[in-house]
């Protein structure tokens, strides 16, 4: 009943908002959501499987590597009313909280540890990994620093190498990728890190490859950790409480509908709201099987939940850079979604 309500006034407000707006010669009134493609496009696929071209939302699939585009614009109006991130990304481009607020988590970790053979990696056994290579894609980025931070939680050695030559015996040593075609094809360096759904195609496609670690359970929490979070304009949140309330209810549920979907729906979805047409999306229909899709972290846990998790996650990630720190308390979005 609540929802309904809420869906109710949230129509109401739209009306207005576009009433208002045509008089005063105002023609724009669509929310633009941007999101990566990948693991955090899936977690508005029921959204967009259900969007319409007059329901005043713009979903907007981006190329990884562009989505911090979407909120860093010189002009406020070309940036992203809605905007998925790394939460390493949104806490230094937005951590003011000035122009953006972090609404919730819709990711909690998709990182997996493939290796040759039929190891299983726990935290107890993973001093298995010195003296070994590991290949890292995105070692820069969210992928390679939690498991940085892991291996300092674990009082593990490790250090980063150009390459196999490089590698210590007594260290875990670290090799960046260049991309998702060195993994399985680099002499010497038969244990990977990447995300789902990747790890899933590889694992077939390598033979004798299986996965051998969780990252998730390995950084120690029940729940992963945050990984993607959604933030909004602060004008937004400030002028249509409402929708954007109702907005986030929608996300909460969409995670339910990717357990039923079939890897044909879940793409379909994706590759309809596609900034650039010419752009390949990483989701392919084979991958998206049921536990495939479990392994992707899909679900939505609301800023004031959320908070304590994302501050420990970004001051352990700032131990291992020396760089990354929290936001400031400004902003999150306290709202009880």
């Amino acid at each position: 009943m609540k929802k309904a309500w809420k869906k109710c006034t949230a129509v109401f407000a739209a009306v207005m908002t576009f009433a208002l707006s045509a008089a005063c010669g105002e023609t724009k009134t669509d929310v633009t959501v941007y999101m990566p493609d990948g693991a955090p496009s899936m977690a508005f696929a029921a959204m967009m499987k259900d969007d319409k071209a007059d329901d005043g939302v713009s979903y907007k699939v981006v190329d990884p590597k562009l989505i911090k585009n979407a909120v860093t614009y010189k002009e406020e109006s070309d940036n992203a009313d809605l905007c998925v991130l790394p939460v390493t990304a949104a806490a230094k481009l937005l951590g003011s909280g000035e122009k953006y607020q972090m609404l919730g988590t819709v990711t909690h970790g998709n990182l997996y540890l493939i290796a040759k053979g039929d190891t299983a990696y726990t935290s107890e056994n993973l001093n298995g990994l010195i003296g070994k290579t590991v290949g890292v894609l995105q070692i820069a980025e969210v992928p390679g620093l939690t498991l940085k931070s892991v291996l300092a939680k674990l009082e593990l050695p490790y250090q980063e190498v150009t390459s196999v030559e490089n590698a210590a015996a007594d260290k875990i040593n670290l090799l960046p990728l260049t991309g998702a075609g060195d993994v399985g094809a680099l002499p010497g360096v038969e244990t990977y890190l990447l995300g789902e759904p990747a790890v899933t195609a590889k694992v077939k496609a390598l033979q004798g490859y299986t996965i051998a670690g969780d990252l998730q359970a390995l950084y120690g929490g029940e729940n992963g950790y945050p990984q993607a979070v959604l933030v909004a304009k602060k004008s937004l949140l400030e002028s249509r409480k409402t929708w954007v309330e109702d907005f986030v209810d929608d996300v909460a549920e969409s995670a339910a509908w990717l357990e039923t979907a079939t890897g044909a729906e879940i793409v379909s979805a994706v590759t309809a709201h596609l900034a650039d047409k010419d752009y390949q999306s990483t989701l392919k229909p084979a991958m998206l099987q049921a536990e495939t899709v479990s392994r992707c972290g899909v679900y939505f846990t609301s800023a004031k939940a959320c908070l304590a998790e994302v501050n420990a996650y970004l001051t352990g990630i700032g131990n291992v850079d020396g760089k990354t720190t929290p936001p400031q308390a400004a902003f999150y979005c306290t709202w009880d979604f």
